[in-house]
């Protein structure tokens, strides 16, 4: 579950994504659009961190 700093950069995430400023793209969204934009956000951090201990294991045994 996101805290409320990474909801602002799961918005702002999707924002630069879209190619729109913060404050333009959050204004026009819906509730159920920003689940579906934190759903997505809590992915990307996921893959981010399991390949960041990919990394760290290869360099590690390296």
């Amino acid at each position: 579950m996101l805290n409320g700093n990474q909801k602002v950069d799961a918005i702002a995430w999707e924002a630069k994504k879209q190619g729109v400023s913060y404050g333009m793209f959050s204004a026009m969204l819906k509730e159920d659009r920003k689940q579906q934009i934190y759903k997505a956000y809590e992915s990307y951090l996921e893959e981010k961190q399991a390949a960041e201990k990919r990394r760290l294991k290869k360099h590690k045994t390296s």
